[in-house]
Formats: C-alpha cells, structure tokens, sequence
C-alpha cells in the first residue's frame, strides 16, 4: 500500500472509532551541530552558546534508541525522520546503528542533514542498505549566500561534493536510492535567487525541492524574515522558479498542490496560529475542523526520551525512558491532545508551526473529504 494512503487510512479509521499505531516518528538523535545557522531553532535554547556539551549529557544510550525501533516496528509504524536540533551524522556512533535498525525492522527512512558530516564509507552505506531519502540543506546557489546562511566557511563546498559524491555511488551501484531532497530556508538573502537555486537541483540531479518560510527563533534570524516589498518582489521570482522546476521535472513543494510559498504562508511564519484557525473555521464536522491531525498519526522523541505530537511541541510531553510506546500513544498525554484538537483548541506552540504543515494538513483534509464523499 501506498505509505501517503496508509496515514489517510488510519486517519478514516479513527474517525470512525477504530484507533490505530502511529504511522510516523520524527527523531531527535542528540542535538549536536558543526554549523552555527542564522535561521536555526537552536537560537531559542538558553544553552545555544553550549549546546553541543549539553547535549551530550541528556542523549539516550543507542541500546535504547535500537530498542524503541523494535517495539515500533511491532506497533506498525511505518516512516522514521531523523533530524532534530542538531546534525545526524556529527554523531555517527549513533546515528548509523539507528539507520540500520530501521531499515533492518522493513521501515521507511528519512534523514536530514546539512551535507558536510559525510565520509564515502557512510554514503556507500546508505545506498547499502536502501535507505529511502536524504534531504540536503542548501540555503543558496554558491558558496557567499550558503556559507553566510549557516554560519560556516567551506559549507557549500562540502555539502555539494558530498551529493556529487552519492551520485557517483548510486550509479556505480545502479541505485536508485536514497532519492536526493534538497531543503532551503526562504529569507531576505536568497529569495531572488530561488530560480537558481532550481538550476543548482537540476545539476545535481536532486528530484524534490523542499522550500520552507523562514521562521523567527531570534533576533539575528528576525532580520533574515522577508517584509512586505520583498514579498512583492519575489514574485516574478518565484513564478520563474514554478517554471524551472516543472520544465526539469523536479517536484517541489511550491510548484504542486502544496504552494507552500503562498504569501500568506510567508507573511505568517512565527504566527501559524492564525491560519490554522482560518483552515479549521471552514468547517463544521469535527474531524475536518480539527487544528491538526498530528495527535493521530505522528509523535517525536527528542534526544532526552521526552515524548510530544509534534516535532515544534513544547509541553512536558511523557518519557519514553520509563513507559513503552504504546503505553504513551494510548495514554494520557496523546489522548488529551486528541481531545484538544477535537475541542478546536490551538496550543500556544503551533504558532511556530512550520507553513509545510499547513499545507501538509490541507492535502490531508482534501483527500479525507474525497474519500468520505463517495463512501
């Protein structure tokens, strides 16, 4: 079965008051990082200036970590990201076991990374053990905009070889995968520059480009957020990028039916809130106006075993250290967030929702609503 079609499926089905497993787990390894990205979430943690040492002292063991992939497997999980605060393979010792645990259990994997961790032995392993994507973060087409962007002399370079790299190894190993995903934080530096940045996936053979609104974590990333004339200005841009992409039959999440750079999404990044009330107040039947579906689909385990429904959560959550996954998914902690949902209740937290959710849950509502039409 289609991965997209399962999720809708279990969807349709607690609707109907059959609950079901979680479909995906988002994962934050540890929250170690080599760069020091303007746009970067890790600005809001009190411990920025540390946090690579902090980290290391609330990570899990990786006996753990392996052992949850176990019992997830069991639960029907079936898609694992990896990302969280920081950058997989700087820790390696971890990461690796975890990708092989994953793939060992017949799951779907994706991870996140900034390109510049990477050794041939690692990416010769990905392609191994047919690991599905790997999403690259690239925030401009040359080295002045990139390095600027992420805080590191050398960034672009690095993370651009290395994708040459795991191109030259899939076709070595006549691999398909992992499929190349190429991320991109939208701000004031690079938005005139989004058509060559289509150009840069083209040539690097990246078949889908994830572009995402910038969204506020500190002072420094507020000056990268675009105002009302640059938004303007941007759009000739960003019609031109439309364009490129579908002429190289690169998919994207601003050219399809996501339009994840719609100006509002734009202009409402760090107060997400507001539109996911507008989305949800254009309907009535509880299901279809709930602020997000996240709650019966999806959970995160951050690197301290706290457990919450979504990746930008930040409440308490429950602990994965002392209870089992199903004991969490079923209980307290998920069922009042369900509740809160059905009850049209929006946490403080979804103001910093990322847009990609928005229009993520707008595609979910819309083939949810196809189905129960012809039902």
């Amino acid at each position: 079965m289609d991965l997209e079609q399962d999720k809708i499926n279990r969807l349709l089905n607690w609707y109907r008051g059959i609950p079901q497993g979680p479909f995906k787990i988002d994962i934050e390894l540890h929250r170690r990082c080599n760069l020091n990205c303007i746009s970067c979430s890790r600005r809001a943690d009190d411990k920025y200036e540390h946090i690579n040492e902090f980290s290391k002292t609330i990570e899990m063991p990786k006996e753990k970590w392996l052992s949850i992939i176990r019992e997830a497997a069991l639960l029907g999980v079936k898609e694992w990201h990896i990302a969280g605060g920081g950058d997989p393979p700087f820790f390696p010792q971890l990461t690796f076991p975890v990708l092989h645990e994953i793939k060992k259990q017949g799951m779907f994997g994706i991870l996140t990374t900034n390109g510049t961790n990477l050794s041939e032995e690692q990416l010769q392993t990905f392609v191994k053990i047919g690991w599905e994507r790997i999403h690259f973060s690239i925030d401009g087409p040359n080295n002045k905009i990139h390095d600027y962007l992420r805080g590191f002399n050398g960034a672009f370079k690095k993370t651009v070889n290395t994708i040459k790299l795991l191109n030259e190894i899939k076709m070595k190993n006549s691999s398909d995968k992992p499929m190349i995903n190429m991320n991109t934080v939208l701000s004031t530096k690079n938005y005139k520059l989004l058509p060559k940045m289509v150009k840069l996936a083209k040539k690097l053979r990246v078949k889908y480009m994830f572009v995402e609104p910038l969204i506020v974590y500190s002072r420094t990333g507020a000056q990268l957020k675009l105002k009302s004339q640059q938004l303007k200005e941007f759009q000739p841009y960003l019609k031109k990028a439309i364009k490129l992409a579908q002429r190289y039959k690169i998919n994207s999440n601003f050219s399809n039916f996501d339009r994840n750079l719609e100006i509002e999404l734009i202009e409402k990044s760090s107060s997400m809130h507001e539109v996911v009330k507008k989305d949800m107040d254009k309907y009535d039947i509880p299901f279809f106006s709930v602020p997000c579906y996240d709650p019966w689909f999806h959970m995160t385990i951050k690197a301290d075993g706290r457990v919450i429904s979504c990746d930008i959560a930040t409440d308490e959550g429950d602990s994965i250290k002392n209870k089992t996954l199903q004991e969490i998914w079923l209980g307290s902690y998920f069922e009042k967030h369900r509740r809160l949902m059905l009850e049209k209740n929006i946490p403080d937290f979804c103001r910093q929702c990322n847009p990609s959710h928005t229009t993520q849950r707008r595609r979910l509502r819309a083939e949810i609503e196809k189905i129960k039409k012809h039902e």
